[in-house]
């Protein structure tokens, strides 16, 4: 049996990248574009994640209280020397936490002064979805959060709204300042 042969470095950092899993629309069959996407849950809501928006996963990192602000907002993480807001999307929405969960963790959405970061109770999902599934209207969201809804989708029985983290980000940081 003959061992793979290794490349150096610079035939490592040099040879083209392949993708496996790219997440742009493509049609699927004719006439049926289909958009994949990464989703997330919080209590009976699903959002989705922005297609060219950067977005990483945390073990919970410790949480710098901020005192005197709105109880939504859990305080700042460090991370990679960037403070990011963490909030409480459940608090937001007004959704109720899961008592069996296995381990939360950091949903971070952005990345430098943009980034913003929520606590997740699931690991997010990748979705396929075409034509058919999206909505033709929005059904009544939260008012702290239809602002920043533009487009649904309905999956498995289950509702998916395109999410505007920055927007949303952005007003949250402003009522913090206020």
């Amino acid at each position: 049996m003959r061992k793979s042969e290794q490349l150096s470095p610079s035939q490592a950092l040099n040879r083209p990248i392949e993708h496996q899993a790219d997440f742009r629309d493509f049609t699927y069959k004719e006439g049926v574009k289909t958009s994949r996407r990464l989703g997330f849950h919080v209590g009976k809501f699903g959002f989705l994640i922005a297609q060219q928006a950067t977005s990483e996963l945390s073990d919970i990192l410790p949480i710098c209280p901020i005192p005197f602000t709105a109880s939504w907002l859990l305080g700042l993480i460090n991370m990679r020397g960037n403070f990011v807001p963490v909030f409480d999307l459940y608090q937001l929405l007004e959704q109720e936490k899961k008592e069996n969960v296995k381990k939360s963790m950091l949903l971070i959405l952005g990345e430098g002064k943009t980034a913003g970061a929520f606590i997740v109770e699931s690991l997010p999902v990748p979705l396929i979805f075409t034509n058919d599934d999206e909505l033709n209207t929005l059904p009544p969201l939260p008012s702290n959060i239809a602002s920043y809804v533009n487009k649904g989708y309905e999956k498995n029985e289950e509702l998916w709204f395109n999410f505007e983290h920055y927007s949303f980000f952005e007003a949250l940081a402003t009522k913090v300042a206020t």
